[in-house]
């Protein structure tokens, strides 16, 4: 009884959250940090993380050396986010051209003064910054050919690509607020170059902050007519691992490999599982991931 009341509970208050996500869009905009750009050391080292955390997951995919696992590859990340920190960082480790791609133009509003910051950290990793600041200021006045951000209201990857070949594929928890999973992967796949890599992590919780520590599985209680109701945009799609694999390969990818990098205890997931939409209820969405690394390899 009393974890039926709890149960309940959850669906409603969850409800409540996807409609205060959904006022919060609506007035504020897409935030994709959950920090601001006035937190800038908190910034440099959030971006530096990641890019770190996907050389991490390279280099255990391919088997090679991190040093110079990027040297002269053309590099596309995913839904980039609110500045170009992670751009520049790609190119410090010699990679030959980085490009990004999202829905919103958020690299506008970043004040100059906001990379200096970033350059710091850079140079207490011994990293010469110098040609970093000349790219960044060529991106600034539309001069760069190494560092190139797109912004496309319809993420139309191939016109905006033209005829570039990309040798990796990045992303950092984006997947999830994408409209269409499967017309990403097609497209990405028409611009991949021959043995081209996905690197790209998903986070399949819950987003909002109070409801994603006690409840990280709340959107997935929901009926597709009710969670649609309450969603915007950037709101998270749903879309299970399996999904992920069936698109990749039907797409032409190959060696994929699903991490699971958290799960949910089996305690947490036992309370839950019962109260799943009835569209979650199958094994094969794998409900105990909460959030997973995938690795794939285009033939």
């Amino acid at each position: 009884m009393i974890g039926t009341l709890k149960n309940w509970f959850y669906y409603f208050i969850g409800i409540g959250f996807l409609i205060l996500s959904n006022l919060r869009y609506r007035i504020l905009g897409y935030t994709p940090k959950p920090f601001t750009l006035q937190e800038a050391q908190r910034c440099a080292e959030y971006n530096i993380n990641v890019v770190d955390r996907w050389l991490k997951h390279l280099h255990q995919y391919t088997g090679e050396s991190i040093n110079g696992i990027l040297k002269n590859k053309r590099i596309l990340e995913l839904g980039p986010g609110s500045d170009l920190e992670v751009g520049l960082y790609i190119l410090s480790k010699s990679a030959k051209e980085y490009n990004a791609i999202d829905i919103y133009n958020l690299i506008e509003s970043v004040p100059e003064k906001f990379y200096q910051v970033f350059f710091s950290n850079l140079q207490q990793l011994n990293i010469d910054y110098l040609p970093l600041i000349e790219e960044l200021d060529k991106k600034n006045a539309g001069d760069s050919e190494r560092l190139n951000y797109f912004c496309c209201t319809n993420f139309d990857i191939v016109n905006a690509l033209g005829s570039k070949k990309i040798d990796i594929f990045f992303s950092n928890d984006a997947f999830e607020h994408f409209d269409d999973i499967n017309k990403t992967i097609e497209d990405i796949s028409a611009v991949a170059a021959s043995k081209a890599k996905f690197i790209v992590s998903v986070d399949l919780q819950t987003h909002s902050r109070w409801i994603r520590q006690h409840d990280p599985n709340n959107i997935y209680r929901y009926p597709e007519w009710l969670y649609k109701l309450l969603s915007v945009r950037s709101s998270p799609n749903r879309v299970r691992p399996y999904a992920y694999q069936e698109a990749l390969e039907r797409n032409g990818w190959k060696e994929i490999k699903i991490i699971a990098e958290s799960i949910l205890d089996e305690d947490k997931y036992t309370f839950v599982k019962k109260h799943l939409n009835k569209q979650y209820i199958n094994e094969k969405n794998q409900m105990s991931y909460l959030s997973i690394f995938i690795c794939a390899t285009k033939s």
